[in-house]
Formats: structure tokens, sequence, C-alpha cells
């Protein structure tokens, strides 16, 4: 038993009701009602592949006899592995079928997690991160153009919301499920039970998710891979909402990334009270993926992803303020969280339908994107913090989020038509 693993019990009386609400939400053919809980699972395992490991960091550091902070760039190594297979996986699952990528995602994140669970040595943990960098790219992506693009009208918002709540239940219900049976089994014996249901994971999507295999003429060439992004690369909407989603990353992952040493060393919380804060902050995202997707869908996504960067930017930075005292800066993180899932949901919903490119392609970029701020908003961060404190992080870090918000309600102030000749809809 690993004492180091912390054991958190999942707040199952919060969730209750989660999945029958799925299922009562879903469209009546019986295809459609597979497709959705199959996306959702995908983007849960795959999303696990990154959150899970860092709980397990003390034990994993004692028995590999390495140090901590090494281990952490194993999980830094994936997500910069994935910013570069996306690059490739997005047209790659325009050209062969979204449903054959994600398989294929899912069966490198099998791997990742059962390699993380039987490597002898920290070399192979290491090599694992390219198989957790290709579960990123390959599923994250490819799972939102399936549900922004299989669906349609309300339904599609609504597939969105519930595929974008999906990832953050890894936070909260995946590491509490994972630390609890590390405690029992040990991380190794978490990690493979973990690979198992990865399998499982693979085969649902096999079988669940649309056949939508393509049939291209003639071999795959470099230069058809390029010209997937050439519509994309002309096409200056598209180009600011990418804009948006990577200042938009910089800001919540830059403060994401310390807010756990902020509540430490700052306000004196244990790590179990840490661990919860964060889980709160992702049950506050996933109910704000399903509020999006739900009850506000009648709200344009533009709008909608306006507001959701402005309250999200300033609830962050008022987190860091210290002005709540302890109990209120952790009520903070779940609200913060709520307010930027609506980003999430209305970016996809506006890329989806107004990309001139592959929605694989078009998703997977994003993502890449995404995870480029996000490593940005860390560094970024991290030189405000050494140089001035976590006072220069209040101020810093929040400008870029009110700069995403101002970036993307600037295409409505004057009066954008996209390019097939329609009103801006968001």
């Amino acid at each position: 038993m690993d004492s180091d693993v912390p054991v958190v019990t999942p707040i199952v009386s919060e969730l209750d009701g989660v999945l029958p609400t799925l299922v009562a939400s879903l469209p009546t053919r019986p295809l459609d009602r597979r497709v959705l809980p199959a996306l959702c699972v995908g983007t849960f395992l795959a999303s696990v592949t990154f959150i899970a490991p860092a709980p397990f960091f003390p034990a994993i550091a004692r028995d590999l006899g390495v140090g901590v902070p090494l281990l952490g760039q194993v999980v830094a190594a994936m997500l910069l592995l994935s910013a570069l297979l996306g690059l490739i996986a997005g047209p790659l699952a325009d050209r062969y079928g979204h449903r054959l990528l994600i398989v294929l995602g899912l069966v490198a994140t099998a791997v990742c997690l059962l390699v993380f669970g039987l490597a002898p040595m920290f070399p192979v943990l290491f090599a694992a991160a390219l198989a957790g960098g290709l579960a990123d790219a390959a599923v994250l992506g490819p799972a939102l153009a399936v549900a922004g693009t299989y669906f349609a009208g309300s339904a599609a918002r609504q597939a969105l919301g519930w595929t974008t709540a999906c990832m953050a239940g890894s936070a909260i219900i995946g590491v509490p499920v994972l630390t609890a049976l590390g405690s029992a089994v040990g991380w190794r014996g978490a990690f493979v039970t973990a690979g198992v249901a990865a399998v499982g994971g693979a085969w649902l999507a096999a079988t669940w998710l649309p056949h939508d295999a393509r049939h291209p003429e003639g071999r795959l060439r470099l230069g058809a891979v390029r010209d997937a992004y050439d519509p994309l690369l002309h096409h200056g909407p598209t180009l600011r909402l990418y804009a948006v989603s990577v200042l938009r990353a910089i800001c919540w992952y830059g403060l994401l990334t310390y807010f756990g040493a902020f509540l430490s060393q700052k306000l004196g919380l244990s790590t179990s009270q840490v661990g919860l804060a964060y889980m709160l902050g992702g049950a506050g995202y996933f109910l704000g993926s399903l509020v999006a997707g739900g009850p506000l869908s009648w709200i344009p996504p533009r709008p909608l992803l306006v507001g959701g960067n402005v309250v999200m930017a300033l609830l962050m930075g008022l987190a860091f303020s210290a002005v709540l005292g302890p109990l209120g800066t952790v009520a903070v993180l779940p609200l913060a969280g709520f307010a930027g899932a609506f980003g999430w949901v209305a970016i996809a919903s506006l890329l989806t339908a107004e990309s001139p490119a592959g929605p694989g392609t078009t998703m997977t970029l994003h993502g890449s994107l995404f995870n480029l701020g996000a490593a940005a908003g860390g560094s970024i961060g991290g030189l405000l913090l050494a140089s001035a404190g976590y006072g220069a992080l209040v101020i810093g870090l929040p400008i870029f989020g009110l700069g995403s918000a101002l970036l993307a309600w600037w295409p409505v102030r004057r009066g954008f038509q996209n390019p097939v000749g329609r009103a801006d809809r968001g």
C-alpha cells in the first residue's frame, strides 16, 4: 500500500443522476444513443492519461529512485508531443475517418497507462509519453469534431457540452477513483487497471462510433497534410479564434499551474485540502460544460465565449489576491471553472460551424495550439512568480484572459461576414 498516495473519496452524491441525464438527453435513433456515450468515455480516458500521474509522483519517485521534478517532465513531454502530433492527426482523421483515429488514440491511451504501471525504470516511463501524446492528439480533437458535426442544431451544442464535460470528469471522478485504488493495490495496480479500462474504451469506440471511413485515392503525401491547413491559414476569422484559444489557455493554465502552491504556501492548506480544491474546480468545469451545452444553448456561442473568458479571468485574479481568505479562495475556483467551460464549448461550436477546413484538422489544430498556450502560461506564470511573487499573477495573467475576450468580440463589432455570405451566427 502506498502511504504517500492521497485518498480522496468521490463525491458520489454530487454526481448522482448524471448518467441518467446523459441518456435522457440523447436523440432517439439507436445509433445516436451510442455515439455520445462513446465520445464521452473516450475523452474521459484520454484526459486521465495527463491528470492521473501527478497524485502518484511521490510513490513513483520513491520506487524508481528519481525526483518528483523529473517525473513532472513526463507530463510536459506528453503535452508537447500532443501539440506536434495533432498537426498530423487532424488531416489523417479527415482523410481516413474520425472513428479510426479515436480508436487508435484509445489504444495508445491503454499502452501509455499499462507502461506506466509496468515500467521498471524511469526511461521506460518517459518513453510512455510518446503514446500519451498520441492519445491526446488522436482522441480529443476528433471526438469534438464528431460531436460538432455528427449531430445537428442544438443537439450538436449539447453533444459538445457533454464531450467537454467528460474531460473535466477525469479530475473529479478518475483521479479520486485511481488514488483510492492505489491505496489498496499500489500505484502500479492503479495504472494497470486504468490501462485495461482504456482497452474497453477502444472497443466501445470501434463498435459504437459511426463508420465514417473514407477511401482516398492514392497514397498520403506530405503535401496533402500541408494542403489540409491551407484553408485555415487563409481564413482570418478562424485564425482569430485560434488566437483567442491560445490567450485563454495562457490565462487559465498559467494560473491553475500555481494555484496549488499558492494555497499551500500563502494560505496554509494541507495537501489533501489542495486536492479537494482542485476536485471542486473540476466539478465546476464539468457543470459549466453541461450548462453551456444545455440550458444556455439559446445564447449564441460568441457572446458566451466573451462572457465566459471575462468572468474566468476576473475570478482567477481575485482568487490569487488572497483577500477572500482560504475558504473564499477555494470557493472561487469552481466558479472560475464553471465560467471557463463556457469558453471551451463556445469556441468548439464556432470552429465546427465556421471553419473552411475539415473538422478533424480544425479541432486537432485547436487542441495543439491550446496545449502550446497552456505551456506558455506555465512559463509566463513562473517568470512573474519568480520576479514579483504571487501578486504579479493577479494582474499579469488575467490580462491574457481579458485580451482573449476582446479579440473574440472584435469580429462581431466590425460586422464580419463569413466566406459563404452568411452573417456570423456567433
